[in-house]
Parts: C-alpha cells; sequence; structure tokens
C-alpha cells in the first residue's frame, strides 16, 4: 500500500517526493507502469525535489539497478545558478580503471511510441574539456541488446571536448548499424545551463521521426527509421541522463593499455540534470521544454 500511494502521488502531481518507504523497503527495479502517468499529456517529470531519487533506476559504472546510489557519484544538491530552493541530480565520475558511469535511467515501454522529453543540463564552470579519445555522455535513449549483446544507444547527446555532439545508432543490431554523428557549431558553455527538447516518434520504419531542440533553437531535424529493426523486440528506447565516459570502461582488449597511456587531462568528470520532463504524443514543445 505505502508503495503504490508514493507512486501515485508523485507521478500524478509532481509534487516533491515524501519518503513513505524506508531505506529497508526498496522498490526497484522500476516498470513503466510504476512510474509513467498513463494517458496523461505529461507522462513523467522531476525536479530533484527531495533527497530521494526515487523513481529512477540507478547504475554507477558496471553496476545496474542499484538500490541505493553512491553519495559521492549520485546525489540531490541545491542547483548552481538557479533560484533558491531550486534543485538537480549531481553527478560525478572520478577518472580510474573502470570508473566511467553515473546515471539514473527510466524503465522501458512496450511499443514503439511518440514521445517528448525535456531536460536541462548544466557543464560546470570548472568543467575541463578533454581532447582524449571518448564523448561524455549526458542524455541518452537506448535499446534492449540485439542478441543480448551490447548495442550503441539510439540516440545521444554528449560532449565532445568543446562541443555538443547528436549521435544516432538504428537499423540492423545484429550485423552492422546505421551510426550518423552531428557535431553542433555552437560550442559548450561551462557554467551555464542548457536546455534540451527532444520529440521522437520511435518506428524502424520510415515513418520515423526526430526533432532537437537546444536552447529553444532547432538543432536537428530527420525523419526515418531511428531504432533497431532486427532485435525482435518492439519497444520505446528508455532515457538515461547522468554522465557516462565509455573510454575509462577497460573491459575489452587494448583499452586497459590506452587508458595507461592517456596523458589524463580531466581527473574528474562533473555534470548537473534537473527539470526533466516526458511528455505522450499528445504533448507539444512549450509542454516539456525547460522554462527560460
Amino acid at each position: 500500500m505505502k508503495r503504490t500511494l508514493y507512486l501515485a502521488l508523485t507521478v500524478l502531481t509532481g509534487a516533491p517526493l515524501v519518503a513513505l518507504h524506508g531505506a529497508e523497503d526498496p522498490v526497484r527495479p522500476f516498470r513503466a507502469k510504476d512510474v509513467f502517468a498513463d494517458g496523461q499529456t505529461i507522462l513523467f517529470q522531476d525536479a530533484f525535489n527531495s533527497v530521494l531519487l526515487g523513481r529512477w533506476n540507478l547504475s554507477e559504472d558496471d553496476r545496474y539497478k542499484l538500490l541505493k546510489e553512491t553519495p559521492e557519484r549520485i546525489r540531490i544538491v541545491e542547483a548552481p545558478g538557479l533560484a533558491d530552493g531550486r534543485r538537480a541530480a549531481r553527478f560525478t565520475v572520478p577518472r580510474a580503471p573502470n570508473s566511467f558511469r553515473a546515471e539514473i535511467s527510466l524503465p522501458h515501454e512496450d511499443g514503439f511510441n511518440e514521445r517528448w522529453y525535456g531536460e536541462r543540463v548544466l557543464v560546470p564552470a570548472d568543467w575541463v574539456f578533454d581532447p582524449n579519445r571518448g564523448n561524455d555522455l549526458v542524455m541518452q535513449w537506448h535499446a534492449i541488446p540485439g542478441n543480448w549483446r551490447a548495442t550503441f544507444p539510439n540516440l545521444e547527446i554528449s560532449i565532445g571536448n568543446t562541443n555538443w555532439f547528436i549521435r544516432q545508432s538504428y537499423g540492423s543490431a545484429q550485423t552492422k548499424p546505421t551510426r550518423t554523428s552531428e557535431r553542433l557549431a555552437d560550442p559548450v558553455k561551462p557554467g551555464a545551463w542548457t536546455s534540451w527538447v527532444v520529440h521522437a516518434k520511435w518506428s524502424p520504419s520510415a515513418d520515423g521521426l526526430l526533432q532537437i531542440w537546444k536552447d529553444g533553437k532547432l538543432v536537428l531535424g530527420r525523419k526515418g527509421t531511428n531504432v533497431y529493426s532486427t532485435i525482435g523486440v518492439a519497444y520505446t528506447p528508455y532515457l538515461k541522463t547522468g554522465i557516462y565516459h565509455p573510454e575509462w570502461h577497460i573491459d575489452k582488449d587494448g583499452k586497459k593499455e590506452a587508458f595507461e597511456r592517456e596523458w589524463a587531462v580531466a581527473t574528474n568528470k562533473v555534470i548537473f540534470v534537473t527539470d526533466v520532463k516526458v511528455g505522450s504524443d499528445r504533448a507539444k514543445y512549450e509542454d516539456v521544454a525547460p522554462a527560460p
């Protein structure tokens, strides 16, 4: 009963989360029916007005669906540079072998759905631009692995040295997927919040659609396939956000040696996130866009 009331209140009202369950009574991992407000224009929203990450699945490095976050890696804090009382999730990844991820994620939804997403991201003022290999993913929409093997995310928004990147992976997951990469002209501005809006009609066919706005400006518009078409599982890619630096994951041959050879420019990566919204196919840009 506690869990049902807790989820109903927080999902439907968007009010600050109240800890009706204790640490000894975890409710993770979440499923879509636990988190999304079925039949509503806004299916999910979180401005992190709580000490809890109560509606998110948690992952740190290669540990997934954690029951509790490590505060040094993931925690809720005052939102830097926003009005008093505003909150944000802070994600930290220190440079070390196999220290590469601090993320929160929403559950997947069955079937290919049309969705709107809004989020505000802060690259802090002391961010160190990293010219080494590997982008820092701050938002990604993931698919079930083809044949249960790892796949690239269907969509990512990431930082590569001084610029934002938008990357896609779709088509045949079992053979060779189509991959695209767009480098945005406007450089990353440390110390300034960036607002993102993503409109996706997820589809393995020509009727797919992807539109992305950065700070109110349309930076990508693309029609056609945008998910994997050969996995055999129809479901909406799930949102993950935080920070993920794959080159510090030394799980494959040669990556340990590359890590040790790398001239370490950035030794600690920190990202802040707030004002996350997920809208249904009935939503519009203004329903999910972070306020100016």
